[in-house]
């Protein structure tokens, strides 16, 4: 997990891992389901079973992010945004609001299991 100011640093972060699982996280250091969230994305445990994930942490008390704020809808935290990158531009794959565990690790899950779909489809082009 890294710590995010502002748009150009977000969008550089996205660009450098753009083959991994993006999730842009919002939270607040006195926001108790986001110290809960955070716990759970920097533990050991989760490390492993979603070793592609990166996560962007965007504090919402800092000016430099109130556009990123509004941009992604972060009006109640905490807030995970996963995205990706198509081209030029960053698109969203899924929003959860609040601290909800199981709907963020299968978001990761479908995500990944897309990933490897897509993979598959192109192999079986390419052999033809």
């Amino acid at each position: 997990m890294i710590d995010i100011v502002g748009k150009e640093q977000l969008e550089e972060f996205i660009w450098e891992n753009k083959d991994k699982v993006i999730v842009i996280y919002f939270g607040a250091t006195w926001c108790g389901p986001c110290k809960k969230l955070k716990e759970r994305l920097l533990c050991d445990e989760t490390k492993t079973e979603m070793s592609d994930l990166v996560v962007a942490h965007l504090d919402v008390d800092e000016d430099d992010n109130n556009y990123l704020v509004e941009l992604y809808g972060a009006s109640t935290i905490p807030v995970q945004v996963f995205v990706e990158l198509k081209g030029t531009q960053i698109k969203e794959i899924k929003k959860i609001i609040g601290f909800d565990w199981i709907n963020f690790k299968m978001s990761y899950d479908s995500i990944i299991e897309s990933r490897s779909n897509d993979s598959h489809v192109l192999e079986n082009i390419e052999s033809k």
